[in-house]
């Protein structure tokens, strides 16, 4: 073989490998990479299935099941996090940007500026960018979103271009069979850090930050008695601190309390009457009338003059 033919081999053989080497790492950002395993997980793909263990490589082709009271947590090369509850079958696809829930639930959290991410079931759909949720759907029942940092959007699948925004801090349910959907209500973020077993029973996330910022910025909960009314700390009429109670009518705790009018002891009677005072005559004994005063006197009728009698 001449220097000329060597040349054109060697030119070849790197040239295949430069080749090879982007599509491998394209290849590699496609899959995710199971971070975490609680109890029964397992990989489905076509018709076979297997336990599944942590550091398993999971293709887009590859689904995701848990069992009752377990759990699982998959990361991607761009630190997109999706971890699944229990009785969750999941699987995704264009490198986690699109997550399917058959049911269950699923936290879905995203970087910034990574380009989004969507949640589709057969009922509803959720566009993600750059935020945490937490998504729930119990089968042939209602569809809930959580939003815990950023914001997202949710559509039903029938209605594409009606969509609600729900922002940190808000939830939406939507009832099956919905053919509308209604408005996101607040909710406690302090309540769902500290007690929903998607975020207590992993590490802390990466978008914890973000999190515990926007539930600083939340109003406090309405009263469940009436009007939002804020809330401030008061001292109890008989000493000390009683913690938050909602602002009202507050009453001089050094006057007794006065009955409104039409009550007599608290208890609503009629009108009140003065007390009727006591006798201090002993049996048998005969009332003295009151003497009587400011008696008017009339002038004395004079007498009628009679006639004379005619015999």
């Amino acid at each position: 073989m001449n220097v000329t033919s060597k040349i054109a081999l060697s030119f070849t053989a790197g040239f295949g490998v430069l080749l090879a080497g982007p599509t491998h790492a394209a290849t590699s950002q496609k899959e995710a990479r199971v971070t975490q395993i609680v109890h029964d997980v397992k990989l489905t793909s076509q018709s076979t299935a297997r336990p599944a263990v942590v550091n398993d490589k999971v293709a887009e082709d590859t689904g995701v099941r848990t069992g009752g009271d377990s759990r699982s947590e998959l990361t991607f090369a761009d630190m997109t996090i999706t971890r699944l509850g229990a009785n969750t079958i999941f699987s995704f696809s264009n490198g986690g940007r699109t997550a399917k829930v058959d049911g269950g639930a699923i936290l879905l959290r995203v970087p910034k500026d990574s380009g989004g991410a969507n949640i589709k079931t057969n009922a509803v759909t959720v566009a993600v960018t750059g935020t945490t949720v937490i998504f729930e759907k119990a089968r042939g029942t209602k569809s809930k979103l959580i939003t815990l940092e950023g914001s997202a959007r949710m559509a039903l699948v029938a209605k594409p271009g009606d969509f609600r925004t729900v922002r940190a801090g808000q939830m939406l349910d939507v009832p099956a069979g919905a053919t509308t959907l209604g408005m996101p209500v607040n909710i406690n973020l302090n309540d769902v850090m500290n007690n929903h077993p998607l975020i207590t029973d992993f590490p802390p996330l990466p978008s914890k930050p973000l999190i515990m910022a926007a539930a600083q910025q939340q109003p406090p909960p309405p009263s469940s008695s009436g009007p939002n009314i804020p809330i401030v700390p008061i001292i109890n009429i008989l000493g000390g601190f009683t913690g938050g109670t909602t602002v009202g009518p507050q009453r001089n705790p050094t006057r007794p309390p006065r009955n409104p009018p039409g009550t007599t002891n608290g208890t609503n009677n009629g009108p009140t009457r003065p007390p009727t005072p006591t006798s201090s005559r002993s049996p048998g004994q005969t009332k003295t009338p009151p003497p009587v005063t400011n008696v008017q006197k009339f002038p004395k009728a004079k007498p009628t003059p009679t006639p004379p009698r005619i015999n």
